[in-house]
């Protein structure tokens, strides 16, 4: 159960401790993400639900994956509140239990900072979405800073203990190309009012290429 108290922990509080966020920009920035997605959506790494709200009628079939079982006791209420209730689903996104091509998009907001192996998380990700389908990603990432990056990589350790592996160093703008998906959008944001360290943030689409491209 001791082992267990930081992740029981970080679910209790993650809401509230985001909600100046929320309402400053990322609610904003979740919105404007998924505008325009459309067809069968799986979203890895759920959390809470804050992504709920903001997806369009568009989508035809939404799909949930949490594997933490905290966070998913809070995503699990939220759904309750729906009117036509998303799939929900335990696996994690190193390991997806669908077959190939099985999405026209994905969705991973503040999730590749956390999983254990990113580049296989996006292997996975790549293997379910069909030719042509959409990764709609909104990552925090490794500064361009000097300094700033010094004290994430130094800080990182702990950090991740703290903060459901959460780590402070990853460069998941080059992991997203070397997974085989082309970006058709980056943006360089800056996500102001939080920590330094995870203040730098890439939000943007990468498409799976079509067959023989």
């Amino acid at each position: 159960m001791m082992a267990d108290l930081p992740a029981r922990l970080l679910a209790a509080v993650y809401d509230r401790a985001i909600a100046g966020a929320e309402r400053r920009f990322l609610g904003r920035w979740r919105r404007e993400l998924l505008t325009g997605v459309t067809g069968t959506v799986l979203e890895i790494g759920s959390g809470t639900g804050l992504n709920l709200p903001h997806y369009p009628a568009t989508v035809e079939r939404l799909v949930l994956s949490e594997p933490d079982p905290y966070m998913r006791i809070r995503l699990e209420k939220k759904l309750d509140r729906q009117p036509a209730p998303p799939e929900l689903l335990t696996c994690g996104a190193e390991q997806l239990d669908f077959p190939d091509g099985s999405f026209d998009a994905v969705i991973s907001t503040l999730v590749l900072c956390s999983v254990k192996d990113p580049a296989v998380a996006l292997r996975e990700i790549h293997r379910v979405l069909r030719p042509g389908g959409r990764l709609h990603f909104l990552e925090h990432v490794l500064s361009e800073h000097p300094g700033i990056s010094f004290w994430q990589h130094t800080l990182e350790p702990l950090w991740k203990r703290t903060c459901g592996n959460c780590h402070l160093t990853r460069a998941t703008g080059e992991l997203i190309g070397e997974a085989g998906f082309e970006v058709e959008t980056m943006e360089d944001l800056r996500m102001e009012g939080v920590p330094i360290i995870v203040r730098r943030a890439l939000r943007g689409v990468a498409v799976k290429p079509a067959a023989g491209a």
